[in-house]
């Protein structure tokens, strides 16, 4: 559908194009149309825009304090810490 619309047809060309390509009834006028605007709706440049960071979520001494638990558990039972994680 993006191939056909980049190519200029319109919605009903297209749906006629694809039905007869991929079989009689994979899409129809009202599905092409939806694709046709979701299409242009996106952005489809390839230039690299600058983006800022995400906002980190989790406290630092938290996490840290978290870890430490798991290398004590890991000590008292004599056990990889690596075994602490995946439970």
């Amino acid at each position: 559908m993006e191939y056909e619309l980049r190519s200029g047809s319109n919605v009903a060309h297209a749906a006629r194009k694809i039905n007869d390509v991929y079989g009689a009834n994979t899409t129809n006028k009202r599905t092409t149309c939806y694709c046709f605007a979701c299409f242009r709706s996106v952005n489809f440049t390839l230039k690299i825009e600058p983006r800022g960071h995400p906002k980190t979520l989790i406290d630092n001494d938290e996490l840290k304090t978290i870890v430490e638990a798991d290398d004590e558990l890991a000590a008292a039972f004599d056990v990889r810490i690596k075994t602490i994680l995946v439970y």
